[in-house]
């Protein structure tokens, strides 16, 4: 029997106005991996009839605007995370491209109007979750607009839909303050998509079709039948493996149309470090469970005191190298390494990987007991 654990808040925060309306979310529009068909029904390669396949469980693909909306908070952000939410050294590199190209756009000129409102939100955290909501950057503009046109007020607008997108974004844009704020940041966002992003990020996309190809068979061929089984026993059987340009060690998870779920995962930049996408997929796709175990294990002090939520972040790292540890312990060094990497944790008097883990992602003895112990039971199926 499946067990299903509830999203913490902090990592859901876009679903619960949709759900109570009852609209559809449409997930992220596919980048197909492999060869095009050909004239005549057969591949590029002219080798044989393409067949007709029933769509693939957990594809991996790839959508420009989640890209577009997530580059545009890390130029703006300042990433203090232990696990990074953004790719390390992201924005730095961005710049000297830019640079390079003598390219500067009004979200870098208004950089720190929107950075220092940031300080003060907290980071509008809950609005990155947001294009995850929509099929492209065109809906997802559209139902912006309509929330500034109609000053955050869902009675405004014209049908259904509109007042539901509208509540939505008025759940994370509330007073008129963050309008305001959000207006000068969708500004930003298109000339930093018309001046630079749309032709950056299809030439990324273009010249990374190679990665593309090795996650995907890494993923499809060898390891989605290791996760399966977890996935499954969690409610998440139908999913999307989303490659995000932006994205660090922390990742992003979502819920997509008809109970899919969509975990946005770092874009390695070769082929040999397709494996990293595993390390982040184990990491995210355990969420849903430690949220609930943190929760049984605090106290209410501790909770409105932050350390639940610290407990939170410790806690999926932790769970993602238990995972693997159960379902491919090949891969269980590669993800201590890669997270002791991505935090940047180092102790004087040690160089071995699986003590800096445990040192610097330490959980109180009874949370870390209880995450193995729900692990466990997910896996046996009971």
């Amino acid at each position: 029997m499946p067990h299903v654990f509830p999203v913490p808040s902090w990592r859901r925060p876009i679903l619960s106005a949709v759900a109570v309306l009852g609209l559809c979310t449409a997930c992220a529009s596919a980048i197909p991996v492999g060869l095009p068909a050909g004239p005549n029904g057969t591949s590029s390669a002219g080798a044989a009839p393409v067949i007709a396949q029933a769509p693939l469980r957990w594809p991996v693909r790839t959508a420009e605007h989640i890209d577009l909306w997530l580059h545009a908070f890390a130029l703006i952000s300042e990433d203090t995370a232990l696990v990074r939410l953004y790719r390390n050294g992201y924005r730095d590199s961005l710049v000297v491209v830019k640079n390079q190209r003598n390219v500067l756009t009004s979200l870098d000129a208004n950089r720190a109007t929107l950075a220092k409102r940031l300080s003060v939100t907290g980071g509008y955290l809950p609005a990155q979750f947001l294009p995850f909501e929509f099929a492209n950057w065109d809906a997802m503009k559209y139902a912006i607009e309509r929330f500034l046109q109609f000053e955050g007020d869902p009675r405004r607008a014209p049908d259904r839909e509109t007042q539901a997108r509208v509540a939505l974004i008025a759940s994370m844009f509330p007073s008129s303050a963050d309008r305001e704020w959000l207006r000068l940041f969708l500004a930003g966002v298109l000339d930093e998509q018309e001046r630079f992003f749309s032709v950056e990020h299809s030439r990324l996309i273009r010249t990374r079709a190679p990665v593309i190809t090795s996650v995907d068979s890494l993923w499809q061929q060898v390891y989605r039948a290791k996760f399966e089984r977890f996935l499954n026993n969690t409610s998440q059987r139908q999913g999307d493996v989303l490659l995000a340009l932006p994205i660090g060690g922390e990742g992003r998870t979502a819920s997509g149309p008809n109970g899919r779920t969509i975990v946005a995962v770092p874009f390695p930049a070769r082929s040999e470090d397709a494996v990293q996408v595993l390390y982040v997929l184990a990491h995210e796709i355990t969420g849903t469970l430690v949220g609930t175990v943190v929760a049984d294990n605090t106290t209410p002090a501790e909770q409105r005191a932050g350390t639940a939520d610290r407990y939170v972040s410790l806690g999926q790292v932790q769970a993602g190298a238990m995972l693997l540890a159960a379902i491919a312990p090949e891969l269980r060094d590669g993800y201590v390494r890669y997270y002791v990497e991505q935090a940047n944790i180092r102790r004087a008097g040690m160089t071995a990987y699986n003590a800096l883990f445990d040192n610097g992602f330490a959980l109180p003895p009874a949370i870390r007991e209880a995450l193995q112990r729900q692990i466990d039971i997910i896996l046996s199926g009971i």
